[in-house]
């Protein structure tokens, strides 16, 4: 922007366009509160010029974006599930088998189960925290994308 340039005589480029907008409709509660219809965002869209073909593919491209992250969050959540449940089972059969062991007169042998299960168990669960889109790594994404130098 030059010097001289009038403020409201800037140019704006397509995604900054789309990013602002974006952001006024999130700011605007009469937006937020009861969104647009499909008849509103066309005629929308043709007061800033973006023609009818372009809109019809932006909302193909984000319901399957939208599908493809619910699924992702679904088998995220699925893997999640899975982690705990075999944390609860190693906890109870391995209570259960100190039990037994302490009430048997104890050799201790349950250690061995415990040891060897346990540490397959934290295998899994290095593989879980740390497996690309993770829960370390989406700690650290978020991390990174808020911070401000």
């Amino acid at each position: 922007m030059t010097s001289d340039m009038h403020p409201n005589e800037r140019r704006f480029s397509v995604e900054e366009v789309g990013e602002l907008i974006d952001l006024a409709g999130r700011l605007d509660d009469l937006a937020t509160s009861s969104g647009l219809s499909y008849d509103e965002l066309l005629r929308v869209a043709d007061e800033v010029g973006i023609s009818r073909v372009a809109i019809e593919r932006a909302v193909v491209e984000e319901r399957a974006d939208r599908r493809r992250m619910n699924k992702q969050a679904r088998k995220q959540v699925r893997r999640r599930m899975r982690f705990i449940r075999h944390v609860t089972v190693y906890l109870v059969v391995v209570s259960s088998l100190l039990l037994i062991d302490a009430l048997s007169g104890g050799g201790w042998w349950f250690y061995y189960v415990a040891a060897i299960w346990g540490a397959m168990l934290g295998l899994q669960g290095m593989r879980f925290l740390t497996r690309r889109s993770g829960p370390i790594e989406q700690a650290m994404m978020e991390r990174e994308l808020s911070y401000e130098p």
